[in-house]
């Protein structure tokens, strides 16, 4: 098993590090450039949302990503040091004024993420908030 592991601050500059990682880590696994850019922006998410909604933008608490590939998988695992979430919800799909008003945009993202990979899982304590994406190198029935 091959596997890559960044720590970055909560800063969104370093999302960039995390994100032009994913494309080395996808085009070394084979993937199509679409599925690269596919991989590029669920990662993006994933690290911003670690940065400003599991750390809050505090720069000293890290965002944690690990990649794994696995035979025919690549897992991504984006870890933060926040309070934790007590459920995120990934069906919504709608953005509207009233969604905006009250803030309501990160479900938004997750929900983005679920659409771009294979396998999406969501674990939560007050230690913080793992997402784990998975990747097939070949599309699963």
């Amino acid at each position: 098993m091959d596997r890559v592991e960044l720590n970055i601050p909560s800063n969104p500059i370093f999302e960039r590090v995390v994100r032009a990682s994913a494309a080395e880590v996808g085009s070394a696994f084979g993937f199509s450039e679409e599925r690269i850019e596919d991989l590029k922006l669920a990662i993006s998410e994933a690290v911003n949302n670690a940065i400003d909604h599991g750390n809050r933008g505090e720069a000293g608490k890290l965002v944690a990503v690990v990649f794994e590939i696995d035979g025919e998988k690549l897992e991504i695992r984006i870890s933060d040091q926040g309070p934790g979430v007590e459920r995120i919800d990934v069906t919504r799909r709608v953005v509207d004024e009233a969604n905006l008003e009250a803030g309501e945009l990160r479900g938004f993202g997750m929900y983005l993420i679920s659409e771009l990979v294979d396998d999406l899982e969501v674990s939560s304590s007050h230690r913080g908030t793992i997402l784990t994406l998975r990747l097939y190198r070949r599309e699963q029935p």
